[in-house]
This record gives structure tokens, C-alpha cells and sequence, in this order.
């Protein structure tokens, strides 16, 4: 699961890593501890000229019933919903951390835990975008959902769901038109690679969306 994520590099150093070489200038983010759903973020991509981009789009789909920020791994090359998606719009998104909160009895404070790629920063997140109508403009916008799998030894106490993070020697592959979808890089994070730490044990903000995976 992806619901909240932190930024704290700046564009140069997302260019470098990614090795983006369009979109520079007209892609201006910030940097940030507590970035959610709905809201704008750079992702990268190869556009149609065969370079790789970065681009600001809209973070989930507003579906009448659900936010839908969040995309299954499992069978997503067979998903209605998500197919077409993940065979033309694969893309990255940049991040340096993803905050999880641990399911506890009712009444108690839930844990908040941090969780970092060592050596990765930014690391790269799975991702898949496609044109969706904003309900509310009418107007046709960029919008992405970051895919998620099953959890390693490490995020499995805390959450049964875990984001895929890409092998910086798979951005390449992941990133380049193919006919057919690379699904054998949606794999699990080794345990070995992906560090946990309890950041607090504040209960998550009223404001906080819906947490919804698509099937």
C-alpha cells in the first residue's frame, strides 16, 4: 500500500538519478514529508519522442464510490481497469520514503513507520498513468496510480500490502515501449533491502483518505 510517501530531493538530483531530459523546466515540485493522494507529484516517462520526461500529474482517481490511488501488481497485464494503463503508460514515481501506519486494537494509537531503500535516494516506485476526466473541471487530466504487491519480511508486521519499488537496473526496461508488459520486474523488495522506523505513534489525521486497492 502507497497512501503517504516523502520527497526530500530536490529536481536536479530526480533528473540525474532518472535521467530525464525533458520537462525540466515546466515540471516545478516541492520537497515534502507528508505527500498524499490527490495532489500533484512529478512522475517520469518516455514520451512519444522516445525521451525520458518528468511531468506533474494527479495522484488517484476519484471513482463515485472510492479514491483510487493504488493499483494491484497481481495480474495488473490482465486488469480491466488497469491493462492498457500499464502496456502504454508506465511510469516512476521519485520518493525517499513511504510512511505506513501498523493496524493495532481499537482505541490505541496506531504506530507510524517510516520505510527507506538504503543507498536509493530517490528510489523509484512502480507506477501506471492514463487520461481521466476530472468530475469536477470536466476536463481530461494526467492522473497515476502506484502499484503495489505483496510484503517481505519487513513491511508484512505492519501492513499486508507493500509498494513495488523498481531495481534502479530495471528504470531502463520499465520505462521503454515493449509489446509485451514487463511484469516480471513488479517483484517483491528483498527484505534485506528495505529499512524500517518508528516514527511515532500518532494517530493518523482525520483528513487522511479511504485507503482502497484495485483489483
Amino acid at each position: 500500500m502507497c497512501g503517504r510517501f516523502k520527497r526530500g530531493t530536490d529536481k536536479q538530483r530526480v533528473a540525474k538519478v532518472f535521467k530525464v531530459t525533458a520537462g525540466l523546466d515546466e515540471s516545478v515540485f516541492d520537497e515534502g514529508d507528508d505527500l498524499r493522494p490527490q495532489s500533484m507529484q512529478p512522475v517520469i516517462y518516455t514520451n512519444e519522442d522516445g525521451e525520458r520526461q518528468i511531468e506533474l500529474m494527479r495522484w488517484a482517481f476519484k471513482l463515485p464510490d472510492r479514491l483510487l490511488f493504488n493499483a494491484r501488481s497481481e495480474g495488473i497485464d490482465h486488469s480491466k481497469f488497469w491493462r492498457d494503463a500499464f502496456q502504454t503508460g508506465r511510469c516512476i514515481l521519485p520518493g525517499d520514503a513511504i510512511h505506513e501506519w501498523q493496524e493495532v486494537e481499537k482505541g490505541k494509537k496506531k504506530p507510524k513507520y517510516e520505510f527507506t531503500v538504503p543507498g536509493q535516494h530517490p528510489f523509484g516506485m512502480a507506477a501506471v498513468w492514463k487520461l481521466w476526466k476530472n468530475p469536477k473541471t470536466n476536463h481530461w487530466e494526467k492522473t497515476f496510480a502506484v502499484l503495489t504487491g505483496e510484503p517481505n519480511e519487513v513491511m508484512a508486521p505492519i501492513h499486508d500490502r507493500m509498494t513495488t519499488f523498481l531495481e534502479p537496473h530495471d528504470y531502463e526496461e520499465y520505462l521503454s515501449p515493449s509489446e509485451r508488459p514487463p511484469v516480471h520486474l513488479l517483484r517483491i523488495l528483498p527484505a534485506s533491502k528495505l529499512k524500517a522506523r518508528l516514527v511515532d505513534a500518532t494517530p493518523i489525521s482525520n483528513q487522511q483518505v479511504s485507503l482502497f486497492d484495485s483489483q
